[in-house]
């Protein structure tokens, strides 16, 4: 009886302390994160997962929602749907939705690329683009390059990047040839020139071109850089900025903050974009 008893007190010490030691574990879990979504343009996800990694703040949760267009950010921060819309192109006041608030971030310039394939060919003046696009030239040995047909790699018409790649190179009413790949995000456009002989397209400039054997072309014997876009002789760049709520949660403010600070600031420039001088 007595080893009975000395058992069933035995049980009830351990029942006593696995309950204390649960208690005391929840007790010391982290407080919940508050969360900020972020969609929109896939053309600024570069530029915000570099603020979004920089940004140290354990009780903020930044999630990435699938990319869409500019738009579509827009109507995800009307809609209650996302925190913090992503825009590809800069904003009027006009266009800009009631009360919401809307902030540039970087200039960011637009690159054409070839497959590393393509030799002796390292810049193309408006009119050799234009005759690749419409299909007129259809062979880099036309252009100095290999005796190889050329590979056109496109995007969307209602893509910012087609829109301005017609406003500075194409125009608006230049057909382009029935045999060029379309590709939807720039992801893909990168990809698919890197591992495609003799190809050739256009996609934003990011870090993720160091990572890829491809060549980047000038235009019109100017090339992409920094200071080109500031002087004004390379035309083909985009803002890249936000939108969101007038009246936006705590720590999306707090995150706002800190993509408006000179912390922010140099770390895109460190990435190679023109950060908008927001003054």
């Amino acid at each position: 009886m007595k080893l009975k008893n000395l058992l069933i007190a035995f049980m009830g010490i351990l029942t006593v302390a696995t309950v204390t030691s649960c208690t005391g574990n929840s007790g010391s879990q982290e407080t919940a994160q508050e969360e900020i979504k972020i969609g929109g343009s896939s053309e600024g996800y570069p530029i915000m997962e570099i603020l979004a990694d920089a940004y140290k703040n354990n009780s903020i949760k930044i999630t990435f929602m699938p990319s869409s267009q500019s738009s579509g950010g827009i109507r995800g921060v009307q809609d209650g749907l996302i925190n913090i819309g992503v825009i590809s192109k800069e904003l009027t006041a006009a266009e800009t939705p009631e009360n919401f608030k809307y902030i540039p971030i970087v200039k960011n310039f637009l690159v054409l690329i070839t497959n590393e394939n393509v030799k002796g060919v390292s810049n193309l003046s408006t009119e050799q683009i234009q005759s690749i696009y419409n299909g007129t030239i259809s062979n880099w040995k036309e252009l100095g390059g290999p005796d190889a047909k050329i590979v056109l790699l496109d995007i969307p018409e209602d893509e910012t990047e087609k829109e301005i790649l017609r406003e500075n190179i194409l125009g608006e009413n230049l057909q382009v040839i029935s045999t060029a790949i379309i590709f939807q995000e720039d992801d893909e456009i990168l990809e698919a020139v890197a591992t495609t002989p003799y190809s050739i397209g256009v996609m934003p400039n990011s870090e993720e071109l160091k990572e890829f054997s491809i060549n980047i072309l000038s235009i019109n014997n100017t090339f992409p850089n920094k200071v080109n876009i500031q002087n004004g002789k390379y035309k083909m760049s985009q803002t890249i900025g936000i939108i969101f709520s007038p009246e936006p949660t705590s720590g999306t403010q707090e995150f706002i903050d800190f993509v408006v600070s000179q912390e922010a600031k140099e770390k895109l420039e460190l990435a190679n974009y023109i950060v908008v001088d927001k003054n």
